[in-house]
């Protein structure tokens, strides 16, 4: 759907490259994760792609047309990268304004639900001159969502909610990748947000595609085993979502019942635990290793 093709990006006064030869592809309905420290480059990534910045080379397609052949390719887009809004108008305002402007006012409709997600609905005629730093986000988000586009690029959507509005919008956007076929690629430095949500990741380092891999679906425990055993007897009991890593068994909390009984019934009559923790989100590994 969106096709990023050796992109690469370098400011005018600089002697190096912000971006530097990155490819990567997002398909219909798939929900990236763009993640990496502060200067890596994701924000370039996401301007490019959003036609905010134009490349130093490369190119990037959206349904096979490159986005910087012509205007309008990017209609079906949602974007939420810097806030960007009319301080002086009213919430509600600026929502109908910018549906209007993308001749969607037969969505007006949207625009109750979509400021309840992010939690603006009591805030709906107030100007967002005078709003904090979190609620300015959120007002962006709103604008990103309310014309029910095919394609989203939020960075930081995340900022400014509250627990309960964490969920809620992590819940709306899993429904429309699955009911509506929704692309996203999403960047936050909230990574136990992004793992609830998106299927698979990129990290950007040092303005390059350091790796991309699939998120893992479900959470895991470690249980710590007594030192010095030899442990060559767990063999039959592991599998994909049982696995041995030195003196530590890694256990997937989808692993069948059956085996779980067999195996924490060995384990405990024999006396090997030697404490049991949760295990951290593998994007923070991810993310502490780079």
């Amino acid at each position: 759907m969106l096709k990023v093709e050796n992109i690469s990006k370098k400011f005018a006064g600089n002697d190096f490259y912000s971006l530097k030869d990155v490819s990567m592809e997002i398909k219909k309905g798939e929900i990236v994760g763009l993640i990496g420290k502060n200067g890596a480059g994701k924000s370039t990534l996401m301007k490019l792609m959003a036609k905010s910045l134009k490349p130093t080379a490369g190119k990037i397609t959206y349904k096979g047309e490159d986005i910087n052949g012509r205007d309008n390719v990017l209609d079906d887009f949602g974007i939420m990268i810097d806030p960007v809004f009319y301080p002086e108008m009213s919430v509600v305002d600026n929502l109908k304004f910018y549906l209007k402007l993308h001749g969607k006012q037969e969505l007006y409709s949207n625009i109750e639900p979509t400021l309840k997600i992010v939690e603006l609905w009591n805030a709906r005629n107030r100007k967002p001159k005078g709003f904090s730093f979190g609620m300015k986000q959120r007002t962006a988000l709103a604008i990103a969502m309310v014309a029910e586009p095919d394609f989203l690029i939020l960075d930081e959507p995340f900022v400014g909610l509250d627990p309960i509005g964490v969920q809620k919008l992590i819940d709306i956007l899993k429904k429309w990748s699955s009911e509506r076929q929704i692309s996203m690629l999403i960047s936050s430095h909230q990574l136990g947000e992004l793992e609830a949500l998106c299927e698979r990741y990129v990290y950007i380092d040092g303005g390059q595609l350091a790796e991309s891999f699939a998120g893992q679906e479900a959470q895991s425990v470690i249980v710590k085993l007594t030192p010095g055993i030899d442990l060559d007897f767990l063999q039959p009991f592991l599998s994909e979502n049982v696995k041995l890593r030195e003196q530590d068994l890694e256990i997937s909390t989808v692993t069948d019942k059956d085996s779980l009984n067999q195996l924490w019934a060995t384990l405990g009559n024999n006396h090997l635990i030697n404490g049991i923790e949760i295990k951290e989100n593998h994007l923070k590994e991810v993310f502490m290793k780079g």
